[in-house]
C-alpha cells in the first residue's frame, strides 16, 4: 500500500483497540497479496462474559461474536418518520447474548435460518455495536460495518481455527489465574 495516512484511532465507533489508524485517500494505491500465511478474515471475537460483566465493555468498540443460533424472533417492522427499516433478534447459545440484525443483514441470516432447520446454525458476526438495554448488554449490527458469516461462508483455514481457539483459551487461562489471585489476596 502506498499513500496511505496513520493517525490517532479517536472514532467515536471504533473496529479495532489499536491506538492507531489507516486513513485511505484519493492517492491510496491498494495492491492485492496472496500470501497464505497472512488471513484474510480477522476476527476480534469476545467471550459472551465480557459483554454481561459491565466492567468489560467499551461501547465504542465494534466487536465480534461466535455462537450457535439457539432461537430466533419473527422479523419486526421499525417505522420512524417516513422510513421503514427491518430487525430481527437472534439468540446465541453460551450465555444466552441477543443479537439485533437491521436492514439487508435481516434478509441474509433469513436465508440460513430457514436453511438450517436440521442442524445447528453457526455464526460469526463481525463489527456488531454493544449496547445496554433494560441494564443487560446485547449487541447489535452497526450500520455497513457489520458482517455476518454463516457456517458455509467461513472457509477458515484450520491451522488459523487451532490459533484462534488456542489464544482464546490462553486468554481465559490468564483472566482465571487473575480472579485466582485476587480472591486469595
Amino acid at each position: 500500500m502506498l499513500q496511505s495516512e496513520i493517525g490517532p484511532n479517536n472514532l467515536k465507533l471504533r473496529t479495532t483497540t489499536h491506538k492507531l489508524k489507516l486513513t485511505f485517500t484519493q492517492k491510496t494505491f491498494v495492491e492485492e497479496t496472496n500470501d497464505p500465511s497472512f488471513h484474510m478474515n480477522i476476527f476480534n471475537l469476545r467471550p459472551f462474559h465480557q459483554l454481561t460483566n459491565e466492567h468489560d465493555v467499551d461501547e465504542t468498540e465494534l466487536l465480534d461474536v461466535v455462537g450457535q443460533v439457539v432461537t430466533y424472533e419473527d422479523v419486526k417492522t421499525y417505522n420512524q418518520g417516513d422510513d421503514q427499516s427491518f430487525l430481527i433478534n437472534v439468540v446465541l447459545e453460551d450465555d444466552q447474548i441477543m443479537a439485533t440484525l437491521w436492514s439487508e443483514l435481516v434478509d441474509q441470516i433469513q436465508h440460513h435460518l430457514n436453511e438450517s432447520a436440521d442442524e445447528p446454525l453457526i455464526v460469526v458476526f463481525q463489527h456488531m455495536k454493544p449496547q445496554k438495554y433494560r441494564g443487560n448488554y446485547s449487541v447489535r449490527s452497526c450500520w455497513y460495518q457489520t458482517k455476518i458469516r454463516c457456517r458455509s461462508l467461513l472457509n477458515l483455514n484450520p491451522d488459523y481455527l487451532h490459533h484462534v481457539n488456542q489464544t482464546l483459551s490462553e486468554s481465559f487461562e490468564q483472566v482465571l489465574n487473575k480472579v485466582t489471585l485476587l480472591e486469595m489476596s
